[in-house]
Formats: C-alpha cells, sequence, structure tokens
C-alpha cells in the first residue's frame, strides 16, 4: 500500500490501521513528486490517496499520474464530501471514496476491492404523446417509439429477427422525416445486406419480408395489442408506415405485452427498469416519473450491451425471475419546487444487493450537475449500461473470475472488454479468437463484429500485437455489424473510425450523420460522434457536439477530450491544448505522452518535455521510427500533425 498523505499524524494513524488490518504500508508520501518516486521504486497494488494534498497538484490530479503511469488501483480520503469534489474523485474511476475518520470495516472493504481488481487484472490480464394518440389525434414521435418498444418485445409479434429490423429501420426514417425516401433498394442495402446493385425483380426479398411484416402487426394487433393508444401500420403498396392515434373506450384498460425474458443461461445480461415513483403535491409528478422510467429503458437498449423488460409491460402478472433478468434498476422522484430530485439504484436480483444508488437534479444548484428529466433518464442509462458502465464491469470481472469452461457469444465479447479495459497486450489475440467464432457461429450477433471490428481498429492504431489486423478487414467487420443493426450507435461509429483510419473521411462522416438520425436526442455514443466529427475535419459542428456531450452527461467517455486537444491545438493555443492533455485520463497506449510532451515542446519547457517523451518511449520504443506514421492514422490534417511533430522535435524526438 501506498499512503499519499501530507499531514503526518494522519499519515501514521493510517500506517498503524493498515498493518492492523494485515496489509503492508510500504511507503507515506506527502506529495505528487514523492508518491511517483515511491511508486517508481517499488509499485504499489492499492494507492491510498488524500483529496486535498498541498503543492502544485492536488491529491486527484496524482492519483490520474499514478493511475496512468503505474496502472495503480485508487482509493480516495477527504476530510469533505462536497458534490464538486466527489465529481472530480469520481471522474477518475476510484474504487472507493471515504470521508475521514475513516472507520476500518469501510477501509477494509474499499481495500479488498481494490486489490480483487489487481489480482484479477494481472492474472488475466412521451407521456404527452401517448395522451394525444389516446385521444385520437396523430402520435408524436416519442410515443411511436415507446409503441414500437412495446411492439418489439412482445412474444405476440412473431415476426422473424430481420422483419423486426425491417419495421425498426423504416419507423426511424419516418420519424426522421425521409419516408418518402424509402424504397426498396434502401431495405435492401441498409436492412439486407444486398449490394448496391441490388434488383428488386430479381431478388424479391423486401416484398417478401414486408409481408411476412404485415401478418405480424396485424397479429399482434389483433392480440396484446389490441386496446394500443398508437398503431403502427405498413399499407400495402408502400414501404412508408403509417402512425395514428386509437380513441380509447372510457374504461378500458391498456394492454401491454409480455417483456420476454432473456435467454437463460447465455450470459447476456438483463436489466428490468422498474417505475420510478412520484412523490409529491403536484399532480404531475407521477406523469414525470412515468416519462423518466420510459426514458431510461429506451436509452438504456440503445446502448445494445444489455437487455431490457420493463415492470410496467407485466400489468398484474408475476415479475420475471432472477434467473431471467439479473438486475433490476428502479428509483424515485420527488418534487421540491421547481426542482424535481432524481434518485435511482440498481440492484442484483440473485443476491438482493444494492450494487449502485446516485441522485440527480433538474436545477442547477451549488457544485451539482443538472438536467432536464429526459436527460436524468439518458445519464442513469449511460451509468449502467455504456461500455464502460458498473455492469460491464461487474461482469468481467465476474467473467475472469470464474473462467467459464463453454463460452457464450457475451463471454466473448466481456473478453474484448478486459483488453480494453487493462490495455493488457496478452488479452488481444485470446479476444480476437473468441469473437472470430462467435461471428463464424452465430453470423446475426451484431455486437460481436462491432467488438471484432474495434479490436481490429485498436491493433492496427497503435500496433500492440503482431496479429495481422488489416484496416480493410476492420472496415469489413464493421459493415457486418451495421448490416445486424443499422440503427446501432456503437455500430456505425466504429464502422467510422475504421474509415477514418484508412483516410475515408466522407466516408466516415456520412456514417456519423447515421448515427446522429438514430435517436437524434440520445447521449448514447454522442461524445464519441463530436470527437470523431473531429477528426474528420468538421471542426465546428465536431466540437459542438462535445461541448453538449459534457454539458449533458457528466459520465462522458474520455474520447471527447482526444477531439478536444487536436481542436485547440490546431487553432494554435498551445497552453490550452497542454491543459486538456492534462485532464485527458484515458491511458490510450502512447497518446498520454505524446500530448504532454508535444504541447510541452512548443511551449519551451523542455525538461519536462524530455521526461514525457522518456514515458512515451517506455511504451513505443519503436515510436521514433513508426511515430509519424501512427499519429498519421488519427491525425488527417496538416494544421494539427505540423505542431505535433514539431513539438517532439523541440523534446528531442525527432520522427522518421
Amino acid at each position: 500500500m501506498l499512503v499519499v498523505e501530507d499531514e503526518s499524524i494522519v499519515a501514521h494513524d493510517l500506517q498503524e490501521s493498515l498493518s492492523e488490518l494485515g496489509y503492508d504500508p510500504f511507503a507515506v508520501a506527502a506529495s505528487a513528486e514523492e508518491a511517483m518516486a515511491r511508486a517508481e521504486e517499488r509499485r504499489p497494488d492499492v494507492a491510498l490517496v488524500d483529496v486535498h494534498i498541498r503543492g502544485r497538484l492536488d491529491g486527484i490530479q496524482t492519483a490520474q499520474l499514478l493511475q496512468e503511469r503505474f496502472r495503480v488501483p485508487v482509493v480516495y480520503l477527504s476530510a469533505h464530501a462536497d458534490d464538486a469534489t466527489v465529481q472530480r474523485a469520481l471522474g477518475t474511476h476510484p474504487y472507493g471514496y471515504l470521508v475521514k475518520p475513516v472507520v476500518l470495516a469501510e477501509l477494509r472493504s474499499a481495500l479488498e476491492i481494490a486489490l480483487h481488481s489487481v489480482e484479477e487484472r494481472d492474472s488475466g490480464a412521451d407521456r404527452a404523446g401517448a395522451a394525444g394518440a389516446r385521444n385520437g389525434r396523430a402520435p408524436g414521435a416519442r410515443a411511436v417509439r415507446r409503441q414500437l418498444e412495446r411492439i418489439l418485445v412482445s412474444p405476440d409479434f412473431d415476426a422473424p429477427r430481420r422483419s423486426r429490423e425491417f419495421l425498426r429501420f423504416v419507423v426511424e426514417e419516418a420519424l426522421a422525416g425521409r419516408g418518402e425516401a424509402i424504397t426498396q433498394g434502401q431495405i435492401a442495402t441498409k436492412v439486407f445486406g444486398r449490394t448496391e446493385d441490388f434488383d428488386a425483380m430479381v431478388d424479391p426479398i423486401v416484398r417478401i419480408q414486408a409481408g411476412r411484416l404485415r401478418r405480424s402487426l396485424e397479429r399482434f394487433y389483433l392480440l396484446s395489442g389490441k386496446e394500443d393508444p398508437v398503431r403502427i401500420e405498413l399499407p400495402k403498396g408502400t414501404y412508408v408506415p403509417t402512425f395514428r392515434g386509437v380513441a380509447a373506450e372510457a374504461g378500458s384498460a391498456i394492454s401491454s405485452p409480455r417483456p420476454v425474458a432473456a435467454k437463460t443461461g447465455d450470459g447476456w445480461p438483463s436489466v428490468v427498469v422498474g417505475g420510478f415513483d412520484g412523490v409529491g403535491p403536484n399532480s404531475d409528478v407521477a406523469g414525470l416519473a412515468r416519462d423518466v422510467s420510459e426514458e431510461l429503458a429506451l436509452e438504456l437498449g440503445r446502448y445494445r450491451g444489455v437487455r431490457v423488460a420493463r415492470q410496467s409491460d407485466l400489468g398484474g402478472r408475476d415479475p420475471i425471475p432472477p434467473d431471467g433478468a439479473r438486475f433490476a434498476l428502479d428509483g424515485r422522484l420527488r418534487r421540491d419546487g421547481e426542482d424535481l430530485r432524481v434518485t435511482a439504484r440498481l440492484v442484483d436480483r440473485t443476491t438482493g444487493e444494492q450494487i449502485w444508488g446516485d441522485e440527480y437534479h433538474t436545477t442547477p444548484g451549488p457544485r451539482r450537475w443538472s438536467g432536464s428529466p429526459e436527460d436524468v433518464a439518458r445519464v442513469i442509462a449511460a451509468v449502467v449500461g455504456a461500455e464502460e458502465g458498473l455492469l460491464v464491469q461487474l461482469l468481467a470481472i465476474e467473467r475472469r473470475r470464474r473462467r467459464p469452461v463453454e463460452p457464450t457469444a457475451y463471454d466473448a465479447i466481456l473478453l474484448s472488454y478486459e483488453f480494453f479495459f487493462g490495455r493488457n497486450a496478452e488479452t488481444l489475440g485470446p479476444a480476437v479468437e473468441a469473437l472470430r467464432r462467435v461471428v463464424e457461429l452465430e453470423p446475426e450477433c451484431g455486437p460481436a463484429w462491432t467488438r471484432l471490428a474495434r479490436l481490429y481498429i485498436a491493433n492496427y492504431a497503435f500496433e500492440v500485437t503482431a496479429i495481422p489486423t488489416p484496416i480493410d478487414e476492420a472496415i469489413t467487420l464493421a459493415h457486418h455489424g451495421v448490416r445486424a443493426d443499422p440503427v446501432s450507435r456503437p455500430a456505425r461509429c466504429v464502422l467510422a473510425s475504421a474509415l477514418l483510419m484508412k483516410g475515408e473521411l466522407a466516408a466516415a462522416r456520412e456514417e456519423l450523420e447515421q448515427a446522429l438520425r438514430s435517436g437524434p436526442d440520445s447521449l448514447v455514443y454522442l461524445e464519441i460522434i463530436g470527437y470523431l466529427l473531429t477528426l474528420v475535419g468538421d471542426w465546428e459542428r465536431g466540437q459542438s457536439l462535445s461541448r453538449s456531450a459534457r454539458e449533458r452527461n457528466p459520465h462522458c467517455l474520455p474520447h471527447v477530450l482526444f477531439g478536444m486537444w487536436a481542436d485547440v491545438l490546431r487553432r494554435g493555443d498551445v497552453a490550452q491544448a497542454y491543459q486538456v492533455a492534462l485532464e485527458y485520463r484515458d491511458p490510450m497506449f502512447f497518446w498520454p505522452p505524446v500530448m504532454r510532451a508535444s504541447c510541452l515542446g512548443l511551449l519551451g519547457r523542455i525538461p519536462e518535455a524530455r521526461s514525457e517523451v522518456a514515458d512515451l518511449l517506455s511504451r513505443k520504443p519503436d515510436f521514433p521510427a513508426r511515430g509519424r506514421v501512427l499519429i498519421g492514422r488519427y491525425i488527417k490534417f496538416p494544421e494539427t500533425m505540423d505542431p505535433i511533430v514539431d513539438g517532439l522535435a523541440r523534446a528531442g524526438l525527432a520522427l522518421a
């Protein structure tokens, strides 16, 4: 254990407590510089860091350096738990945040979680729209999307997978105002994977599937959907869907389809989103709570990494058993004047353990993030289901612990996350092989194609291993992912990343535009879209989306900062670029020291720049020979490339 604490008495007490608990507190450091020196001498398993140490760098900045250079898990200590400090600290993904005076049991729990992570890493290395529909008015987009999800999860909608994708595609295109542009050829290429030379006279697949889809919709509305307030129909002679509201008879109850439980034993995570309780004297609170719950379920499903069922769809029937959906997500909405306070929690239904809980607000306040009720729901979905969210992290740890004898498709996907979490080159090969087997056996599994493409891109971009992962193959894999799930934002963004690597910037931009059309208000991958648009040269729009993502989502992926850095450096504000580089915490192989070293070189801070170059060369010894090529895989414009190369040269690193 490394203790980073500048109060000597507190540090001494911590050492004694750690020894009493059976740990080895081998060193105490009072500053960032001393902490780095002690970690250099002996890499700690865990760092216990006071948030408010004195010096040029505070405890959070010190922890960032320890994580980046030594991959050290961090547990924070603080005499204060104000929102601003806590939010800064949480941005570094610590394994605990303990308020002084520290309770030994809490200290032990936090340290054991952190140590376990090290061991595992090293060993494997529209409420209003619906009301309008019920009154017979044309339903809004939100009500239509809600109805679409109701249809797709109902067992009375017996359409095959391709027909479901067909329905989702034409609905989204119509809602986006592009209904008149829907043709057989577009459906054939976007949904059924046909080539651009598709001839409807020769290949009748769209007509056949449209007939099947119409029959499945008719069946649904004859059974569980017969009293639904919104009808989605596909009239004969056209591929443009129609949406109409149906007035409900007085006293009739709206019937909801039974949710489909996940396949027991396939390993894919499933979440039951419960109804949020509305608390308060105002009559609108209950309706707002329903809206939050519905938006949460919709957004969570957009991440494509988790199956979602809604408790409200069960009606009076028995709940889904834990072996059908392991996790439950619910909460409460309370009105306090103009503010709405939303609390949420995630529970493991097999053990009853609360895995996570948090509180959000809809009006600004001191040292807290706030957003609209819809954005609060989207942020909760991001915390739980995003790429670096709670479920993926939890399940990745469990997978390494149990070492599955007969891996499932989701096991292979978790293995790919293991590589991205740990940046361990030894895990890339097994992850590639596992995903290759999945796409061979289950070619309809879109997320597997997308994850495999991401591994190819990473290996191509960073030259992590000698495994052949040519960018053309990565593009082909990513295309498979998009064809399997045309409205998946993650799949579109991965394809755009591969096209960026190859220099096909116009094609990459088109994929990003397609991603934005899928759920225009969604936060899913919004920061990634902004970052990629920046890198393909749409500087102003890319940065506008990046700023919007950061304002609306306090849990953005760190990629957004890379795009910000490239844009600021392009505009010649080197000092600001350096500050962004310091904030960039993602241990993306060689890029963090490249960002810092080039800025320091341009600023004339040569000793510091050379130190960063040394860090760079320790990560990538062949960077002098390969650096220009590797930088060029992300940086496509001379106004950004030139200052990077110049700054590195001033720091003593000339690129071939």
